[in-house]
């Protein structure tokens, strides 16, 4: 599986993995095998990272995130605390460690704004964070909820801001399939994902998120958003609603595949107030607080699964990266329901 990037502009100042010329995904493993190796002949390592934490590389603390899935051999090393197997710190990327911070960074500055996952890397990106930095460090309180681990092929653009990855949202198109195991494809276009950094939070970007899913599809009479949607979600759309009045009989809540018995009109619903119950009365200031939706394949991690991070190519039965203490299997995981079910 090859992929590339449309951006022409060359990097400038310090290079980031984003910026690297990495043409297929059998390039991320490339080395890895090796550096293992040396690892355990030669002893641990000391890698400093950003905010002078000094932490140990040793074949202890790495693991392997399994990255694409259609292919579960596609792996990332991850480093993590000592402490902690579920705080991811780094990641082996073009034969080193690069801190988690340093992946989400560009030195291109063309790739601002809301930019296509075409690339590898950016592929790369969009799972940091969704698996990691949703996943993990950023994880609102008491949700145990995640986001599945991305299909190659998944249609995804990331929200980058000076130089910074801060946010991302994937869609379905018409027709893409709902799952692996029932055949049905998706009705209409559907946002699936949405997801902004608790630090660009309250600055539009949500909105700036929809906006730009709206506008991408002219010739679409109906978009639908995943069922079920956040309290979040609700504020953007009501906001984004309220200025553009011409887009309220056009959005609706949909569940998997999106026929006409599985679509609630997003307007009617905040006009009626069947909403979640944390919406009633919150202000609009309050819409990107929790602005992630989720669709069928976001779900919570079932009783009996292995953990995902598997320590130097043997399983850990330990915390997976949603935070649980739950297990789940080593490969990527798809929710085994019918596509018109929705998430509970």
């Amino acid at each position: 599986m090859e992929s590339s990037s449309s951006l022409k502009d060359s990097p400038e100042g310090d290079l980031y993995p984003v910026d690297l010329p990495v043409l297929h995904y059998s390039e991320l493993n490339t080395g890895c095998e090796e550096y293992l190796s040396r690892d355990k002949s030669n002893g641990a390592m000391t890698l400093t990272l950003p905010h002078g934490e000094k932490v140990q590389v040793t074949c202890k603390n790495i693991g392997r995130l399994p990255f694409l899935r259609e292919d579960v051999s596609r792996f990332i090393l991850a480093l993590h605390t000592p402490e902690d197997e579920t705080q991811v710190v780094a990641v082996y990327l073009q034969g080193k460690w690069w801190p988690i911070g340093d992946v989400l960074k560009t030195s291109n500055k063309s790739r601002h704004g809301l930019v296509l996952v075409e690339s590898v890397m950016e592929r790369v990106v969009l799972f940091l964070l969704s698996q990691v930095i949703f996943g993990i460090l950023e994880r609102p309180l008491k949700n145990d909820l995640y986001f599945s681990t991305y299909s190659v092929w998944e249609h995804g653009k990331i929200l980058w801001h000076n130089g910074e990855a801060v946010g991302f949202y994937t869609s379905k198109k018409r027709g893409s399939l709902c799952d692996g195991y029932t055949g049905q494809s998706y009705q209409l276009p559907v946002l699936d994902t949405v997801f902004v950094r608790s630090l660009w939070r309250r600055k539009g970007l949500a909105l700036q998120m929809l906006e730009d899913f709206c506008l991408s599809q002219p010739t679409e009479g109906i978009l639908g958003i995943s069922f079920p949607m956040s309290t979040g979600m609700y504020g953007v759309c009501r906001k984004y609603l309220e200025t553009n009045e011409e887009e309220r009989d056009r959005l609706y809540e949909v569940e998997a595949p999106g026929e006409w018995t599985q679509r609630r009109n997003v307007w009617l619903n905040i006009q009626l107030q069947k909403l979640p119950q944390d919406f009633q009365g919150s202000a609009c200031g309050d819409a990107e607080q929790s602005p992630h939706t989720f669709s069928h394949e976001r779900r919570k991690p079932d009783s009996g699964e292995e953990g995902t991070l598997q320590q130097c190519g043997s399983l850990v039965n330990s915390k997976d990266l949603s935070g649980s203490s739950k297990k789940r299997p080593a490969d990527q995981i798809e929710t085994k329901t019918n596509c018109k079910k929705a998430l509970t």
